[in-house]
């Protein structure tokens, strides 16, 4: 099975479309995204229709979906992230909430976990340190756990020993079939690893090759848009950099 795996969207049509033309020219068996298809960005009906439309798509639910659906406390938002979600909620129609409401919290197949945040809390533990993701090995059970949320493309590499390494993203890697690993496919719509493209992983489950594949998107159209309904200054600038 070939799966583009695919996290954080964040209402950004015009990265989601450059990443969906990609993969019309690039087909996979499945895509499959870790979460947080809205928020931040200014067009998530529009993004929410795209994905409905494709007959290969399934997505976790991520903390802003769920922040949208009033379905976690967003008190620990920061005051921009609070504004983008209360313009996104007035952007949404009951179907868009039944919707973002029908996201699984997590996927298990083919000996792979798909999620948002964490095994242990899979909507809002972000993994960053080395100390949580040698924690979180334990609690699942699939050798390969594909997450989002950081918004940083990065793989942690477990042996049975319980001894870790990380790796940057990279153009292509081949896995060890004896280790177990936690993914982090970074962001689509909103990335922070100092590089503003989107970004995509590939992931063959048959012949364990890992892939990762950054694109280029009109940056300044949505950051046009966002200005126009008046989101925070910091959400459009960060785009052109990628922070």
């Amino acid at each position: 099975m070939r799966y583009a795996i695919i996290s954080d969207i964040h209402s950004n049509l015009e990265a989601l479309n450059a990443v969906l033309s990609f993969l019309d020219l690039n087909p996979v068996d499945k895509i499959i995204s870790c979460g947080d298809i809205v928020g931040y960005g200014p067009d998530p009906k529009q993004c929410i229709n795209r994905l409905r439309l494709l007959n290969n798509f399934t997505s976790v639910m991520g903390n802003h979906d769920a922040a949208i659906l009033d379905k976690i406390d967003i008190s620990n938002f920061n005051n921009d992230a609070k504004d983008a979600i209360k313009l996104n909620k007035n952007m949404l129609s009951k179907e868009d909430f039944d919707y973002l409401s029908s996201l699984q919290i997590k996927i298990s197949e083919n000996n792979i976990l798909f999620l948002h945040g964490s095994p242990r809390d899979p909507i809002n533990e972000y993994l960053f340190l080395t100390e949580k993701f040698n924690q979180v090995m334990p609690l699942f059970t699939e050798k390969f756990c594909f997450v989002g949320h950081t918004h940083q493309p990065i793989i942690f590499e477990q042996d049975n020993k319980g001894n870790g390494n990380f790796y940057r993203a990279m153009e292509i890697m081949e896995l060890d079939d004896d280790k177990r690993y936690i993914i982090n496919v970074g962001s689509v719509g909103q990335p922070r690893d100092n590089n503003p493209q989107a970004c995509i992983a590939f992931f063959d489950s048959k012949y364990l090759t890992l892939s990762f594949k950054r694109l280029s998107y009109d940056i300044e159209k949505t950051q046009e848009k966002m200005a126009k309904f008046n989101f925070p200054e910091k959400l459009i600038h960060r785009l052109s950099f990628g922070i």
